[in-house]
């Protein structure tokens, strides 16, 4: 039997075995109800959001919505349950069982903190990360990433005052998946209970100095290597709660059981690679392609008085066939990697000791001032191969019969949607766990680096340009909710009316 360290013991003794999980409750499916979600789904389409974040996202849209209209904190309360109900992010009984108090009090709180130095948007934000934790009484979760932060911690010798927050922000954000909103909230949430005014500033203070820190990338990028034992770890427990101390403290029993909760979560694995590249196509076809096109045609009938048939194909049939290749590359872990991921999950319960003396440590590096004559030339050298990527990928298409605009849309798609697959690669190597210290670069990184790099940047700006969103929310929203709102008040008054009439 494992005698266990102080961090395993403190995750064993903090865990509910499945007690503070909630039962799942059939959802009433009336006509209001499946109007509201039809809107969600179209709406959801507009944004690549994993699903532990889409009802944090849709209470942040009511909050953001109703809050112009009426900050009284019970008002808010019914009006949000309302609407999750309507859109079935909480069944009837889900409804029924809150505790209303609780939900006023979070939102009075929020709705004080308004008209600070922390932009209002920004307090709706955490208000909806809050909320969401209110409705999710699974407490599990997150008690794995303090775990992770813990083990991870020991093998992280980088010089900064504020090590322990940069840690804790990669940590949230890589291994527990969560959203910029969720990990401030969770910040806060350090600080203790009762949240003031001083204490909401300071988090939001903390919060931006871990996002812009120099180090937080090279941090988070480190975590994402040391993740899957980690997420192997947490995916035992869940799949069955009650066994998971005598499983961790016996070799041969936790070694039967990894490789088979293993076994099916690669599985399911191939299931949410499909689902995510086809999200990707929708996504980037509803807030991006519409829009291109929409230039596109014009602008060439203007400037050039005909269309390039070739490259108008091209630019159609591209990326979809790209998002397609891409997935279609993916390979999940051999027989070989399945095992050297279970024997190194075992190594983290057993002899989390061992993990600091290790070869793969993340330290500092040189500081600018540090920088010699060489760090320089590279860095030139670098440049030249960005430039050089994008002028070769122009050239080629001058070629074809590309004209300014086609080559525009079509760079603009290719960094975008390679930026999608990269992110469905991430996912995929969710349980690749390959010991072999530093990530090593190859040939095909030139190309590629410059692409994705781009394709990120176009991806953060242009999502906060994104107006189809701006739209939904701000146009059809509203007015939609309001129909809602009488279709609800209106079938409820058509109950009623069938009752009376079968009394009498």
């Amino acid at each position: 039997m494992l005698t266990m360290d102080k961090s395993l013991v403190a995750l064993t003794s903090l865990l509910t075995y499945g007690q503070g999980e909630k039962s799942e409750s059939e959802t009433v499916n009336d006509f209001v109800g499946t109007l509201a979600r039809a809107y969600e789904k179209a709406r959801n389409a507009l944004e690549y959001r994993a699903d532990n974040l889409v009802r944090r996202a849709a209470i942040e849209r009511i909050l953001r919505r109703r809050i112009l209209l009426n900050k009284d904190p019970h008002t808010l309360t019914e009006k949000l349950l309302t609407e999750l109900k309507w859109a079935r992010y909480l069944s009837t009984d889900e409804v029924k069982n809150t505790k209303r108090l609780g939900l006023e009090k979070i939102l009075g709180k929020y709705i004080s903190f308004l008209n600070n130095s922390v932009p209002t948007e920004w307090v709706v934000k955490i208000a909806s990360a809050e909320i969401e934790e209110f409705f999710n009484l699974n407490t599990d979760y997150k008690q794995f990433t303090f775990f992770a932060f813990q083990i991870i911690k020991q093998k992280i010798a980088i010089h900064d005052e504020n090590i322990d927050l940069l840690i804790y922000y990669a940590v949230d954000k890589v291994y527990a998946g969560s959203d910029d909103e969720q990990i401030a909230y969770h910040i806060l949430k350090l600080a203790g209970e009762n949240t003031t005014k001083e204490m909401f500033k300071e988090a939001w203070r903390l919060f931006q100095l871990a996002k812009t820190n120099k180090n937080v990338s090279r941090i988070g990028k480190f975590v994402r290597r040391q993740m899957p034992p980690l997420v192997l770890l947490r995916d035992i427990y869940f799949y069955k709660p009650l066994d998971f101390k005598e499983v961790v403290a016996d070799s041969t029993k936790f070694k039967t059981r990894a490789g088979e909760v293993l076994k099916i979560q690669l599985e399911q694995l191939s299931g949410r690679i499909r689902t995510a590249g086809t999200r990707s196509v929708i996504y980037v076809f509803l807030t991006k392609m519409i829009l291109a096109f929409g230039l596109e045609v014009p602008l060439e009938i203007f400037f050039y008085q005909h269309l390039h048939g070739l490259p108008l194909a091209i630019n159609l049939a591209f990326p979809p066939l790209l998002m397609l290749f891409a997935t279609t590359q993916i390979k999940l872990p051999s027989k070989k990697e399945e095992e050297d991921l279970i024997a190194r999950t075992w190594t983290i319960i057993s002899n989390p000791d061992s993990l600091k003396m290790e070869d793969d440590i993340l330290i500092d590096t040189d500081s600018d001032q540090e920088k010699g004559l060489g760090w320089w030339f590279f860095s030139i050298l670098y440049g030249i191969c960005f430039v050089g990527v994008f002028a070769l990928i122009f050239f080629a298409l001058g070629k074809i019969g590309f004209t300014f605009f086609s080559k525009t849309i079509f760079i603009f798609f290719l960094c975008v949607i390679a930026f999608f697959a990269y992110r469905i690669i991430q996912i995929a190597n969710v349980y690749s766990w390959k010991n072999n210290g530093r990530e090593k670069s190859s040939f095909s990184d030139i190309l590629a680096i410059p692409i994705l790099a781009i394709g990120s940047r176009l991806s953060q700006g242009l999502s906060k340009l994104n107006f189809l969103a701006f739209a939904f929310d701000f146009i059809l929203e509203a007015p939609f909710k309001l129909i809602l709102g009488f279709l609800d008040d209106w079938v409820q008054f058509l109950s009623l009316k069938k009752e009376e009439q079968i009394i009498e």
